[in-house]
Parts: structure tokens; C-alpha cells; sequence
């Protein structure tokens, strides 16, 4: 995938068409059978049927017995504040040897992948009550959707979920991309919450990619009808992302239990103690977006050009922080998007082998770690997935989303009694969203039993590292894992760090040394997510960036441009030149040892349109330039130019000049 960025990027892009609704299914279909024929037998064993009450003791009993275990190793108090990258493995460590512990040991180093999936569907089937109420929609107060939701959850198997798993390496595969920073994190949140005071530690943040299905597209698919004036049918509020950062708030720290833990710590009757509250463990971002592939967010993911936090976010105490996330999920093989392209992972590959650059004074734990990737399809694709199948933790959605999907049409339509024409985007509708929210929360779960039965024995040793660490002064020479590394940046749009045109101009303005055609535009003929762009408009137009005495190496070029069949954009091409290792102080004449690299980039997007409608994509090309020239010299200075050459106009979504 690396080599592929250095090469001339394609005259023409084609677009998949979108995914239809029940695309696959068929084949999917037999693909379990024949994996149910191969499979030793299920023993299904008799669950105990528990109250809900039942599922509130048992957190209970965890929660205290975590707090107990913190006060006991003299974890709690929390410090004021962890450095950046601090290691999670201690708050790790104590979650699951509370849980071993509660759970009579017998989650051990020896036990057994299956014995583990045998626990996990135990909770589910133990506790359908409390899944079910977890899974209402925040927007859903009267939880109208109860009885649909309900048919749904009684569908749906917790084995038609987990079945799939590689035994012989998901354990493995966790443990390799840090899945116990995942624990260690929700395991801090939890400490925060249980001392009552201080500093409150960040939640677990996640960030979402995906096609036109994550985006929402097609999820108002449903035999359901939708209270007036509500959101549930909204692609931003129906979508998976939006419902699992809910339904895992909601199963993890249910409100009666959050109410009990305030009242208990504080010592206060249950009246006093305010019904409503949220506290968020799990705080998800949706960035999926149709007509962007794994290369596109592979370079959002590596540059971390993540959404700043919005001012509305900044006024409550709830809302995504922004900055990088802690867990990535790629989901765009719901939509087959990127089955040729490169995977989210590859950037831990870069971030390692540039570690060795960084300077002495640059401490590990200065650093935020990057975040764990987990990768969501809808099949079984096997025959085009990497060669190290254990290097990242995949979930299979698809099986949960057809039990569901074919179960919901025994349902009256109660949306759409007359049977009219719906969207046909997006892989699967409604049901299929719910039924992925509970896919994933159950193979999160899993994934924790499974990691929790290889922890280490806590040790006073490292209680006392931790409580010693502190944060240093960190130099600015210093990659602190948070900031973008980067001399210059911006990606525009509703989910980059430039929004709106001035974004866009108080990012580039400082640097202009020529310009001829070119500002920042808003233009929703392209859509609303990519609206916002630096347009050039006429053949000749030019810009030129220049950076000067530039104090950190550029190892990376990234643009990210429009790519439309529509007339007004699909013929406009722009020549995009690089220049390193110069000095421009004494005029325009480049230093003799100056290293020069160019390609073009064209607008034209080859893809079938729909309804008459155009369609355009975010098309990304990248540059590696330790590949092709030498990373800029310290105190050289660097330039970028722009040229139109052919069509009338061209839209730069975004540039990236990075480490």
C-alpha cells in the first residue's frame, strides 16, 4: 500500500456502485450453513433466567469491589493528571482481577476460547431485559420502539455473533494492537467516577469510518413507525455509531446504577440524587462518509486531522473531545469500499519506524499511543485479507444483521404500509444498525473476557511507577501523539479542522507568496460534506505556499481533492509541485541541492450516476517523500504550487505536509 503512494495517481477514478440493500445475503447464507456443517456441535446448555435487578447487583458488586481493590493498592486517589502516555496496563490489571476474582477465577491463562464465548452468551441470554433497555434510542423517550426492538433482540442469537471468531488467534490479535489500553481506559473512567472527587479521566473515545452505510444512508429502512418531530430516523441519529455509543453507556453504567453510586459515595438520600444524569464511559464520532475509501482515512487517521472540539461541545461536560481517538473502527468493507486499498493499521507501522527519529529528550510517555483498529465487514472476505490475519481484531456483522433483517419482514410495515419505492444506499436499514451496535458491544465483551484471562498479578512496583510518574516539560521538538505532525494542514469539510472558507484562509494566508485564481469557496452543488474547499478557477491559475526555515522534517504529502462527474468539475486537472531542501531568502532561485517533485492530479470521476444525479467522491493521493527525495532540511525552507492546467475549476478538499 505504501509503494501504491508513490506512484502517478490514475487520469480517472472509478466508483463502485452503492451496495443495495441485501446484497450478499444469499451467499452468505450458504457460507453459514457450510460453516454450521464443518463446526462441532453447539451444546446448548440451560440459562438461568435473571430479573433485571439482578444485572444492576452484579455491577454493583464489580464497581465497589473495584473501588475496594483501588483504595486497597493505593491506586485511588487518582493522580491529578496522567502523562500522555501513560501506560494503561495497571488500570487494566485491576479491572480484571476484580472480575477474575467475582467470577471464582475461573477466567485463567488455560481457559479455553470457547469457555469464553460460553460466558459471553450467558450474559446475553442471562440479561435480555437490561440489553433491551440499553439498546431504547436517546431520542426515544417513551420508548415507542420497545415492542420492535424487543421482536429483534429475541431474534437474534448471541452464537449466530461470536461463531465466526478465529479461535486460534483473536485473543492474540487483541492483545497485538493494545486492546488493554481499551480496558485501562474505561477501567480509569470508572476509578474517576468512584472516588467522587478530583480530576475526572477522559472517556474511551472512538471514531468511526465507513462508507454510505455508517454514514446512515438507507437506515429510515424500517417496519416501524417514527414519533413526529423525532430523530431516530435521521441517518446521523440512526446510524450504528450513534447507537453503540449509547447502548454501551447504557449496559455499562445503567442510570439506576449511576444513581446508586452517587447516592452511596455521597452519602445522600436517593432523592437528592438528580434521575437524569449523564455520565459517558464511551464517547463515539461518526466520520463516515460516502465517496471516501480506507486511503482517505488513512491519512486522517496518520496526520490526525480529527474534528476540533465545537463550541457547542465545549459549554457541556458531554460530547466528543476531539483530537485523536483511542479506538479506530474501519468499517468500510460494509460497503466494499477499499478491498484494493490500503488499511487503517499500516500507519502503526510508520509511527514505529519514525520513532527512531525523534529526539533523546522525547520520552515514550509523553507521547499519546495510537489508537487500537478494529475492522468491521459485513462477510466473511477472506480471499483478499492481509496475509497476517491475527495483526487485527475483524467483526463479522453480517450474520446478526441477516437473522434480524429477514426476521423484521414477518413484521406489519408500519412506516410504509403502501409499499412505496424507499432509498435503495446502505447495505442494511434500521434493524441491521441495532443489530450492529449489539454485534459490536458483544465482541468488545469478548474481547475483554478473553484478554482478562492472560492479566498479570497486580504489583506494588508498578502502582509505585505510576504514582511517580509525572509530567515532564516536553519540548517542542517533541511529537506529543496529540497535535498534528505536521508543517502545514487543513482538510476541509463538516468533519475536518476547516469548516467554514475563513478556516481555510487563516490556515493558508500566512504562508501565500503567489496567487492567481485561487480562494477558499463554500459550494453545496457537491454536497454537504464537501462543500468547503480551496477552488481554482480558470487555466494558469496559481498558488504558491512557501514555508521558510521549516524546524521539523516533511516526510509526508497528503491531498485530498474533489472528484465529480459532473461538467463543472470533471475536466479541470492540477499540476501540484513540491520543493525541498531550498532557500528562497535571497530570492526565487533554488539551492543547488534543492530536491523537486511533481504529478497531477485529475477531477474526472468514471462512475454511473443515479437518478440523473452526479456523483462526486474525495479522492486521496499520498506521497512518501523519504521514497522519492530527501525529508526537508532543518532551517531549509519548503514551497508548494499549484497550477491549474486544463477546465475551469478545481477543488483542493486537502493539504497535508507532514512527519
Amino acid at each position: 500500500s505504501l509503494s501504491s503512494m508513490s506512484l502517478s495517481p490514475s487520469t480517472g477514478h472509478f466508483l463502485p456502485p452503492p451496495r443495495k440493500w441485501g446484497a450478499g445475503r444469499e451467499l452468505r447464507k450458504l457460507a453459514r450453513q457450510e460453516r454450521m456443517a464443518n463446526s462441532p456441535a453447539i451444546v446448548k446448555s440451560e440459562v438461568k433466567r435473571v430479573k433485571y435487578s439482578e444485572y444492576e447487583k452484579l455491577l454493583l458488586d464489580f464497581l465497589f469491589s473495584l473501588r475496594a481493590a483501588g483504595v486497597k493498592s493505593k491506586i485511588l486517589p487518582l493522580k491529578s493528571h496522567d502523562s500522555l502516555g501513560q501506560d494503561m496496563g495497571i488500570y487494566t490489571t485491576l479491572g480484571c482481577s476484580v472480575f477474575n476474582q467475582l467470577n471464582n477465577n475461573q477466567n485463567s491463562p488455560t481457559t479455553s476460547n470457547t469457555f469464553h464465548k460460553e460466558q459471553i452468551t450467558g450474559l446475553w441470554s442471562s440479561h435480555m431485559s437490561s440489553i433491551l433497555e440499553a439498546s431504547r434510542h436517546a431520542d426515544d423517550a417513551a420508548f415507542s420502539h420497545k415492542n420492535w426492538t424487543s421482536t429483534l433482540l429475541k431474534i437474534l442469537s448471541p452464537n449466530s455473533i461470536l461463531d465466526h471468531l478465529p479461535n486460534d488467534n483473536a485473543a492474540r490479535a487483541m492483545s497485538n494492537m493494545g486492546f488493554d489500553r481499551v480496558i485501562g481506559i474505561i477501567v480509569r473512567r470508572f476509578l474517576g467516577l468512584l472516588q467522587n472527587r478530583g480530576t475526572m479521566p477522559p472517556p474511551l473515545r472512538i471514531a468511526v469510518f465507513g462508507g454510505p452505510t455508517v454514514e446512515g444512508k438507507g437506515c429510515q429502512r424500517a417496519r416501524v413507525g417514527m414519533p413526529p418531530g423525532s430523530s431516530m430516523g435521521t441517518p446521523a441519529f440512526c446510524s450504528f455509531p450513534y447507537r453503540l455509543e449509547h447502548f454501551l453507556n447504557a449496559i455499562l453504567l445503567p442510570p439506576t446504577v449511576l444513581k446508586q453510586l452517587r447516592r452511596t459515595l455521597a452519602g445522600i438520600s436517593q432523592s437528592s440524587v438528580p434521575s437524569n444524569e449523564q455520565f459517558r464511559l464511551v464517547e463515539v464520532i461518526n466520520l463516515g462518509e460516502e465517496g471516501t475509501d480506507s486511503d482517505y482515512s488513512n491519512a486522517i487517521v496518520r496526520n490526525r486531522m480529527f474534528p476540533p472540539l465545537s463550541e457547542a461541545q465545549m459549554s457541556k461536560s458531554t460530547g466528543y473531545g476531539g483530537g485523536p481517538p483511542d479506538l479506530v473502527i474501519d468499517a468500510y468493507g460494509i460497503d466494499d469500499y477499499g478491498k484494493e486499498t490500503t488499511e487503517l493499521y499500516s500507519f502503526h507501522d510508520d509511527a514505529s519506524r519514525h520513532s527512531s527519529g525523534y529526539p533523546k529528550e522525547c520520552l515514550k510517555e509523553n507521547r499519546k499511543s495510537p489508537p487500537v483498529v478494529v475492522r468491521v465487514v459485513l462477510e466473511d472476505d477472506s480471499s483478499y485479507l492481509w496475509q497476517d490475519a491475527s495483526s487485527m481484531f475483524t467483526i463479522l456483522l453480517g450474520d446478526a444483521v441477516d437473522y434480524v433483517e429477514e426476521g423484521e419482514m414477518s413484521l406489519p410495515d408500519m412506516q410504509n404500509p403502501g409499499n412505496k419505492e424507499t432509498e435503495e444506499s446502505g447495505a442494511f436499514g434500521m434493524a441491521g444498525h441495532v443489530a450492529s451496535s449489539w454485534a459490536l458491544g458483544l465482541n468488545f465483551a469478548y474481547a475483554a473476557i478473553s484478554h482478562c484471562g492472560s492479566a498479570k498479578q497486580l504489583s506494588q512496583q508498578a502502582v509505585q511507577k505510576l504514582k511517580n510518574s509525572g509530567n515532564q516539560a516536553v519540548s517542542a521538538r517533541c511529537d506529543n501523539g496529540v497535535d498534528p505532525p505536521c508543517l502545514f494542514s487543513f482538510l476541509a469539510g463538516p468533519k475536518g479542522t476547516a469548516p467554514r472558507p475563513s478556516a481555510i484562509a487563516s490556515s493558508i494566508m500566512p504562508h501565500i507568496v503567489e496567487n492567481t485564481g485561487w480562494q477558499p469557496e463554500s459550494d453545496i452543488s457537491t454536497g454537504f460534506a464537501r462543500k468547503t474547499g480551496l477552488v481554482g478557477t480558470g487555466v494558469g491559475a496559481t498558488m504558491t505556499l512557501l514555508f521558510q526555515n521549516v524546524t521539523r522534517p516533511i516526510r509526508r504529502f497528503d491531498v485530498i481533492t474533489l472528484r465529480s462527474t459532473s461538467q463543472a468539475w470533471k475536466d479541470g486537472s492540477v499540476k501540484f509541485v513540491i520543493i525541498t531542501g531550498a532557500n528562497f531568502s535571497h530570492g526565487n532561485k533554488a539551492a543547488e541541492d534543492a530536491k523537486e517533485t511533481s504529478f497531477e492530479i485529475s477531477a474526472e470521476l468514471i462512475a454511473d450516476k443515479i437518478n440523473g444525479e452526479d456523483k462526486h467522491i474525495s479522492y486521496h493521493f499520498g506521497l512518501d517523500l523519504a521514497e522519492g527525495i530527501d525529508p526537508a532540511r532543518l532551517g531549509a525552507d519548503v514551497m508548494l504550487r499549484m497550477i491549474l492546467t486544463k477546465g475551469s475549476r478545481f477543488k483542493v478538499l486537502g493539504l497535508m505536509l507532514c512527519e
